[in-house]
């Protein structure tokens, strides 16, 4: 298999790599007899790109749609392409699309809701798209519009379930999304003590949506900050645009490599409402359990959302927590080949996730975890009451379980 981002993935003994054409894919699902279930890598930046014992279908070097329209309102991306290609495509027409704060991800980012800087102004990249193609799990091509939210008719759930649950159900294999105009944007960093993120997180739920905060807490008691706005502002450092958004940290990914160990990771994502008086609460706690990690390379990180994303009705997408202000996310790692230190990071990022449970009771899967305890837990905290109207569509969609679990 070509080499993947994420080095769990790139570590595992898989059983094959399968890169079908567009004209391959359906009876390929069709007939699929072997280990289920198939794993899909459009970005490799996923733990389950790839898996031991498992076939992937690499999107990359055959989904290479990119098509910017005429009109330049719109672009056809397809699954090859990673979103810091999709930016630099753009940036050369003065447009962009709503990205987050990597540039590596692949398709996946657009269709687990595409969180970023900018969401709290111009919403989810998800809330973008205009028109979904690729096969469902059961090898039926489809390509659907999005429904007209002007008229009283319901969505159609299977436009809703791509939304957000399309890792479950369908391989998408390209997408047509909204540009927006390229526009500068004003970054400043800080260090901070942790005893100081709750007052930062009441200063940021106060901002206007023209701004937004990210931050990182690593290996000691201080944590970056990234703040991120398209206005003017002080001492701020002026960009172009997300082409050229630095890194939040500033410095190898946690799951790649520390004091060149290489690492495994998995990271777990949550979602919830404005806090910051339940966050100082929580604080001793949270500090108790940061200075505990196992490992150099587990950290907690967040990214402030809100704003534009609540307006978008919420029986639009799989998306369902629409009142989230926090996305925060979980590291867990461990050195490659170390059993015992995976089974204490996890427990520890289960332990952290606990604790956090009353700020962030929903979970974005930006990540799957169908080889870990806690996805059961995950779906029901991530699609809530949405989540047997989804299991009854795979159902439909894919019988024969050729795509993860749900």
């Amino acid at each position: 298999m070509p080499k993947v981002f994420n080095s769990l993935a790139a570590d595992a003994a898989i059983a094959g790599c399968l890169s079908p054409t567009g004209d391959e894919l359906p009876r390929l699902l069709q007939q699929w007899q072997g280990p289920r279930p198939l794993m899909v890598c459009s970005g490799g930046t996923t733990s389950r790109c790839a898996a031991a014992q498992r076939w992937t279908l690499d999107l990359r070097s055959t989904f290479q749609t990119l098509d910017l329209q005429a009109d330049h309102k719109t672009i056809r991306i397809g699954a090859g392409h990673s979103m810091g290609s999709v930016l630099d495509c753009l940036a050369g027409s003065g447009l962009t699309i709503a990205t987050g704060l990597s540039r590596l991800p692949g398709m996946g980012f657009l269709l687990s809701g595409g969180v970023g800087p900018i969401s709290r102004r111009e919403g989810l990249a998800m809330d973008q798209l205009l028109e979904i193609r690729g096969v469902w799990g059961n090898g039926e091509p489809f390509a659907l519009q999005r429904p007209c939210s002007e008229t009283n008719q319901p969505f159609d759930l299977r436009w809703r379930a791509l939304c957000g649950a399309a890792a479950f159900l369908a391989v998408v294999t390209d997408v047509t999304i909204k540009t927006l105009p390229l526009k500068p944007l004003w970054i400043r960093r800080n260090l901070i003590e942790a005893s100081a993120l709750p007052e930062w997180f009441a200063e940021a739920e106060a901002w206007s949506e023209q701004r937004s905060l990210q931050w990182h807490w690593g290996p000691d008691d201080k944590i970056q900050m990234l703040e991120v706005s398209q206005e003017p502002q002080p001492a701020a450092e002026r960009i172009d645009g997300l082409h050229q958004l630095p890194p939040l940290v500033e410095s190898p990914r946690p799951e790649q490599t520390i004091d060149s160990q290489r690492l495994h990771g998995e990271v777990f994502a949550l979602l919830g409402p404005a806090a910051a008086q339940q966050w100082q609460k929580l604080l001793p706690d949270l500090q108790r359990l940061m200075r505990q990690r196992p490992h150099p390379g587990c950290s907690l990180a967040a990214q402030q959302i809100g704003g534009a994303i609540a307006k978008v009705p919420v029986e639009t997408t799989s998306f369902v927590h629409r009142d989230a202000i926090w996305k925060p996310w979980i590291t867990a790692a461990w050195p490659v080949g170390d059993a015992l230190t995976r089974q204490i990071s996890l427990d520890w990022a289960q332990q952290l996730r606990g604790l956090l449970q009353s700020v962030c009771p929903g979970v974005h899967l930006a990540q799957l975890h169908d080889h870990l305890p806690c996805h059961e837990q995950e779906l029901e905290q991530a699609f809530g009451p949405l989540l047997m109207p989804l299991r009854s569509l795979k159902a439909r969609l894919d019988p024969n379980g050729n795509l993860p679990s749900l």
